[in-house]
């Protein structure tokens, strides 16, 4: 006969109802099982962490698994981890609050839904909980973890696998908005990943001494599984501040990047393919992210940390979605810049986040930054041009056509030279090279032969290469005086390649 337990709750259904309401998306949910199942990692280990997804018998439904091959939980532990506010048993800063638990499986489970939760702290039975929850639960020990069809745990013998059979109206809130009916576990696995590798990014990059990760984290549909790869801000043109403030009587050392979203990293951010939930180029997505530690703990930050003169929030506007950057802390102990209950983002009630915030009041967030990008862009490669040939008239001040359209670059020399730029800090599109001939036709009409049309460039494809080639022997319009102008001379290049550092 399995031995039982019976355990008491400190938190009604009612209440439990409660903490559902509190707008935590399924992800949110996610990371604070996570969270949890990172912080439960055996010293010197490296953390295991896999979520398994698989469909439910009602397709109203999706089942939700996840497990780690850390310390388990004896049944004082798991006790504790079922009370609401629990005091903490360990000292890592992921179990923050003692909600953690939880929110999650409110947030997952819709508040009364089913979940389960097999532990053991060494090897041998599991402790065994369901719910939904209830003043008095029973544990039961068990030998076997028995999980619904096709939930793959990636690894053999976890020490915790906490299962919750999740609303599909809970699931979809993985996405963003307008995808809201899609239900193939495939793609909200890919946003699953998204999140998870921007949230753990910190867990996830190769230790510089070590050049191994501190945490794998694997996402499984069926047999089907792939590791979260760290996603990292997709930035260019990038500045570091390093700055120090006061936190709980000591230094503090903070390190703060900021720059301009770089659109092609962007298109290759998850697993290859472009990021879809963060870093959008968007008035939701512009702004900051907060790491404390390795931990993510808030993105998109930007009324949140910067005031306007008369004291109010900054307000999100369109010029500032290409502004992206980083604001790094080092772990800190608990009570120190505090976040929500539900980790779903910082707590400005606590003053120490003034003092950070108080810290970045000297690095406003830059408006249209990657207009502002280029230009330090053309300025810089200006003064590049002018240190190898002083002679040369460089200039970014030429402009063509009755609109008045100017070139970004160019540069007159000796014998007739006549090379014009066209810079941009992103992948080469099809329209760059387009304005390039359309400065170049610009100034054969005012008489003035252009000797090389050069698109300077983050980088390149064949395509654009190909679309270069075929663009020069296209034919070119007649000088003022109706003489034939000189072929068009498009080239390409590439940041590196004019060691052109952005």
């Amino acid at each position: 006969m399995e031995k039982e337990y019976n355990i008491s709750i400190n938190i009604t259904p009612k209440a439990f109802e409660g903490l559902a309401r509190q707008g935590m998306l399924c992800h949110q949910g996610i990371c604070e099982l996570c969270d949890d199942a990172l912080a439960a990692a055996l010293p010197g280990e490296k953390a295991r962490v896999c979520v398994a997804l698989a469909p439910d018998e009602d397709k109203n439904y999706l089942n939700i698994a996840v497990s780690d091959w850390g310390c388990g939980m004896e049944l004082a532990a798991l006790t504790n981890a079922l009370q609401l506010g629990s005091a903490p048993l360990s000292n890592d800063r992921l179990n923050e609050h003692g909600y953690g638990l939880n929110n999650a499986l409110a947030c997952l489970s819709g508040g009364t839904g089913d979940w389960c939760i097999y532990t053991r702290s060494q090897p041998g039975p599991y402790f065994k909980v369901s719910g939904p929850f209830d003043l008095n639960m029973t544990v039961k020990m068990t030998d076997t973890i028995d999980l619904p069809e096709g939930l793959n745990l990636q690894w053999p013998d976890p020490s915790t696998v906490i299962h919750v059979r999740v609303p599909m109206a809970i699931a979809r809130t993985l996405q963003r908005q307008g995808n809201r009916k899609l239900s193939d576990l495939v793609t909200l696995r890919m946003w699953l990943i998204e999140h998870l590798g921007v949230a753990y990014r910190g867990y996830l990059e190769l230790d510089p001494v070590t050049l191994e990760p501190s945490a794998k984290i694997a996402v499984t549909v069926g047999q089907s599984s792939l590791l979260v790869p760290p996603i990292p801000v997709p930035m260019m043109m990038g500045r570091t501040e390093k700055l120090e403030v006061e936190l709980g009587g000591q230094v503090v050392p903070v390190t703060y990047v900021h720059g301009t979203l770089d659109k092609s990293k962007q298109e290759h951010l998850v697993q290859g393919s472009k990021a879809r939930f963060y870093y959008q180029c968007s008035q939701p997505t512009q702004g900051i992210d907060i790491r404390l530690g390795k931990r993510v703990i808030a993105t998109a930050q930007l009324g949140e940390v910067w005031h306007r003169e008369d004291g109010s929030p900054l307000c999100r506007h369109n010029s500032y979605n290409d502004f992206v950057g980083e604001l790094i802390l080092p772990e800190l102990p608990r009570g120190v810049l505090a976040t929500l209950n539900n980790k779903t983002g910082i707590d400005r009630n606590d003053p120490d986040w003034d003092v950070v915030f108080e810290a970045l009041t000297d690095f406003p967030p830059q408006k249209n930054a990657a207009a502002f990008s280029e230009d330090e862009l053309k300025k810089k490669w200006m003064k590049i041009l002018k240190a190898a040939n002083p002679e040369d008239d460089v200039t970014s001040e030429i402009s063509v056509w009755p609109t008045g359209t100017r070139v970004d670059v160019v540069d007159k020399g000796a014998n007739g030279k006549c090379d014009i730029y066209e810079l941009k800090t992103r992948k080469a599109e099809p329209q760059d090279l387009y304005q390039l001939r359309m400065y170049w036709d610009g100034l054969v009409l005012e008489g003035i032969q252009p000797t090389r049309g050069i698109l300077l460039t983050a980088k390149y494809n064949d395509a654009i290469r190909e679309m270069a080639e075929q663009m020069n022997s296209l034919p070119t319009p007649n000088l003022p005086d109706g003489t034939p102008s000189e072929p068009y001379r498009f080239l390409l290049a590439t940041h590196q390649e004019k060691e052109l550092s952005v």
